[in-house]
């Protein structure tokens, strides 16, 4: 046993696993604690209790206030915002025309107010409608316009006027005005349902299909961790599977550089540094031997030409008359330069291999042993949980804990596997001493919860007779329970550290560091 792991059971005996039965229910993560989850129903209270504050403290009619809250991305804390300059917003929210645009209209030649329906030009009666603009059209050429436009359910509620070159926005209640069937008052509802998720940034969409919940949070985090009701971890910004503790960038920079990764980049690098090109054909060629009479042999490609190789000439013209080996020229020190570049370049390049070679391997461990843990690990473990109940006579509550067991195990690796992402880009510290402590810690720990769960040791307790099962079985209960609390304290105790202590100890070279 080395010394990380001495370390790991002077820890683990201690009081972590003195535990409390309801200390089980305290699993949730510290950025799900300012997560409210919502359903659809609940969104659409959400958005008319918005509208209503906003009637309230913008002076404005119900139309105006949605448009204005549309502009303001549904975010109730910029509604003061809305004073800083109250004719520009309006103008920008599609309330009203800016004098610029009206002057801009009336160039053209249109007029507010007209006579005649400004697309099909009948003659203008008391059924005609505009907006603030003053576009007058008919019923019929608004209903056109409409249908057309609720299409689109995603840009529906920012339709402008019909007139083109006019910025007012569609109020809501026009497309209820004029789009009487079913069908397109149903297409208008999803469009001011997907106006409202996608515009407000502070609620998300759980990216699990089956899943009816939404996420709602003021507080985004650069690796914000959502902990869906329906048993979905994923990230608030980019909505994959949850990656905390590292920025949606850094991921997507460590996976990138797999898929750059290639041998033939190190070969190249290598030729060019360990080889020399023949002056006449420019095939690559590497000394074996101690003579600098080099052949380029036809055998390998070459040219059958002979050249010395360390001036790189002609060997026809390397007599004594001719002999410039020992000379130290301009074209020697340009090629002495080249060389140390190239030896550099590959000396920098077997580094970053050597190190991304260490974290790669196991960053996929980690991802593959999650997705080995959802899908083949789980089945079997209700397999012999359903046997565990029948021949036991247990009630489901009892094994719960090996579903909470099989949890914390999926949470604790799929930290793992991102703390190798962190781990790559940090500076070599002290403090990357300690996370990498922390780290162990906690994949020793999850390492000896997943041996405990494993097949044999659920099939030696359902073989057990009724009085060893009844004396042995709370206890192995007991102790699965302990190792659930202490690897959710390690796990959370873990990411507290990075994202408070460490998360200014990533090293920018590495960062930007790039496999050619």
């Amino acid at each position: 046993m080395d010394d990380n792991e001495d370390d790991c059971n002077e820890i683990i005996n201690e009081d972590y696993y003195m535990y409390d039965e309801n200390d089980l229910g305290n699993n949730i993560e510290p950025s799900t604690n300012e997560i409210d989850f919502l359903e659809e129903s609940e969104i659409i209270k959400e958005r008319e209790k918005i509208i209503e504050e906003a009637i309230e403290k913008l002076f404005l009619g119900r139309d105006d206030a949605i448009l204005a809250m549309i502009y303001l991305e549904w975010q109730e804390n910029k509604i003061e915002s809305w004073y800083d300059n109250v004719d520009e917003n309006k103008y920008k929210s599609g309330i009203e025309l800016s004098p610029k645009t009206k002057n801009k209209l009336k160039k053209e030649g249109i007029e507010s107010n007209g006579k005649n329906c400004l697309v099909c030009f009948e003659e203008k009666n008391d059924d005609f409608f505009s907006l603030n603009c003053g576009h007058q059209f008919c019923p019929e050429c608004w209903t056109e316009y409409l249908n057309e436009k609720i299409k689109s359910p995603l840009s529906a509620l920012q339709a402008k006027c019909p007139q083109n070159g006019c910025t007012c926005i569609v109020y809501e209640k026009i497309y209820r005005k004029f789009l009487k069937d079913n069908q397109s008052l149903s297409k208008l509802d999803k469009a001011i349902y997907k106006n409202y998720i996608n515009r407000n940034k502070d609620i998300r969409q759980c990216p699990n299909e089956k899943c009816k919940y939404y996420a709602k949070s003021s507080i985004h985090s650069y690796s914000q961790e959502i902990n869906c009701p329906c048993g979905t971890s994923y990230c608030f910004q980019c909505l994959k599977e949850s990656h905390r503790p590292c920025t949606c960038e850094l991921i997507d920079k460590f996976i990138g550089l797999n898929r750059n990764t290639s041998l033939d980049d190190y070969d190249k690098r290598w030729i060019e540094a360990n080889t020399k090109e023949c002056p006449h054909c420019h095939q690559k060629i590497q000394k074996n031997q101690g003579c600098n009479y080099m052949l380029c042999d036809k055998r390998a490609g070459g040219c059958g030409k002979a050249f010395c190789y360390v001036c790189e000439t002609d060997w026809a013209k390397h007599s004594q008359d001719h002999f410039n080996c020992n000379k130290y020229t301009e074209a020697i020190k340009r090629k002495e330069a080249n060389a140390k570049k190239a030896q550099k370049e590959l000396d920098l390049e077997i580094k970053k291999y050597e190190r991304y070679d260490f974290y790669y391997p196991r960053y996929m461990n980690n991802k593959q042993s999650v997705e080995v843990c959802k899908t083949t690990f789980k089945k079997s473990l209700e397999e012999k949980v359903q046997l565990l109940n029948f021949i036991h006579e247990l009630p489901t509550i009892e094994t719960k804990f090996i579903f909470d067991a099989l949890e914390t195990i999926i949470n604790a690796k799929r930290t793992l596997k991102n703390t190798y992402i962190f781990g790559y880009y940090m500076k070599d510290s002290i403090n990357k001493k300690l996370f990498e402590h922390s780290q162990g810690i906690l994949e020793f720990t999850t390492e000896n919860l997943h041996q405990q769960l494993l097949e044999q040791n659920l099939n030696h307790y359902i073989e057990l007779e009724k009085s060893y099962f009844l004396k042995y079985f709370p206890e192995f209960k007991g102790n699965i329970n302990q190792k659930i609390i202490a690897i959710n304290k390690y796990r959370n105790s873990l990411l507290e550290e990075i994202e408070n202590k460490y998360i200014d100890d990533l090293d920018n070279k590495i960062i930007n560091l790039k496999f050619n």
